[in-house]
C-alpha cells in the first residue's frame, strides 16, 4: 500500500512539473501574459528636464537617438525592471524628422551656357513642412565676365533668409572682397559670385535659413549671370547639407 501511495505521489508530482513547465512556455511566447519589452506611445508633454510624458507615462527620459521632441510624436519606449522608461526615439513617417541631417554630395560637373536659373541634378532633397538650416560648399569655375548666379528651387511659401558666401561678382582674383549682401527670401531672389577664369576653380559657402509649409524639393539652383558660350561649371564634390531645427 506504501509503495502505491508513493507511486502515486511521484506521478502527481511529476504531473505538476510537465503542466507548470507547459505553462511557462506558454507565458514566454504570449505578450498578453509576459508583457512586451517595449511599446509605441504618444507624447503628450515635453518637460524642462528632459524627459517626455507620452500617454499615461510621467517623466520618460530621452535617449540620443530622440531629438527635438516634440507634442504629438509617435515614440517608441521601453521600461527597466525598476520601473524607469526610456525613449528610444521617433516612428518614422517616411518624411524629414526633427533633428535629421541630409547631406547631398556632386557626384559629376555640371556646365551651364545660360542664364536661366535651374535646380543643381544633385544638390536637392526632399523636404516636409518644418524649419531647416542650410549649409553648403560650391566649388566651380566660370569666365569673369559671366559670373555665377545661385538661388533656389523651393516649395510654394517657403520663406528665409540666405547668404551665398563667395565673393563679389566685381572681383576677378582669388583674394578679393566676399560678398557680404543678403537676401530675404528663398525661392524667388538670386545672388551672384564671381568667376575669375574658366578652368580656374574657387568656391563659396552659401548658408540660411528656411521655412518650409509644403512638401517638396529644396534645391540649390544656379546659372551664369549673363549667358556665355563659354560655359561656367559647378564642381563635382560639391555638397549641401540641410538639418531640420522644427
Amino acid at each position: 500500500m506504501t509503495g502505491a501511495v508513493t507511486s502515486a505521489q511521484g506521478v502527481h508530482r511529476d504531473l505538476a512539473w510537465a503542466l507548470k513547465q507547459q505553462s511557462r512556455r506558454a507565458g514566454s511566447e504570449d505578450p498578453n501574459i509576459r508583457g512586451s519589452d517595449w511599446r509605441m506611445a504618444t507624447v503628450t508633454a515635453v518637460n524642462a528636464d528632459g524627459t517626455v510624458d507620452a500617454d499615461t507615462i510621467p517623466s520618460i527620459r530621452c535617449m540620443e537617438t530622440y531629438l527635438l521632441p516634440t507634442v504629438g510624436d509617435v515614440i517608441f519606449v521601453t521600461q527597466s525592471g525598476t520601473g524607469d522608461w526610456l525613449a528610444w526615439g521617433r516612428s518614422s513617417n517616411g518624411g524629414f524628422a526633427l533633428g535629421t541631417v541630409v547631406d547631398k554630395v556632386k557626384t559629376a560637373n555640371t556646365g551651364r551656357t545660360n542664364a536661366t536659373l535651374a535646380a543643381d541634378p544633385h544638390l536637392a532633397a526632399a523636404v516636409v513642412p518644418g524649419t531647416y538650416r542650410i549649409d553648403g560648399c560650391i566649388f566651380y569655375d566660370a569666365d569673369a565676365a559671366v559670373d555665377l548666379k545661385l538661388g533656389w528651387t523651393a516649395p510654394t511659401g517657403t520663406t528665409g533668409s540666405w547668404w551665398p558666401g563667395g565673393s563679389d561678382s566685381s572681383n576677378t582674383t582669388q583674394s578679393a572682397t566676399a560678398r557680404w549682401g543678403a537676401v530675404t527670401d528663398i525661392g524667388t531672389g538670386t545672388l551672384p559670385v564671381a568667376g575669375i577664369g574658366a578652368g580656374t576653380v574657387v568656391t563659396c559657402r552659401p548658408t540660411g535659413t528656411a521655412v518650409v509649409t509644403t512638401a517638396g524639393t529644396l534645391a540649390l539652383a544656379w546659372a551664369q549671370q549673363s549667358g556665355s558660350a563659354t560655359a561656367t561649371t559647378v564642381r563635382q564634390f560639391s555638397w549641401l547639407s540641410l538639418r531640420r531645427t522644427a
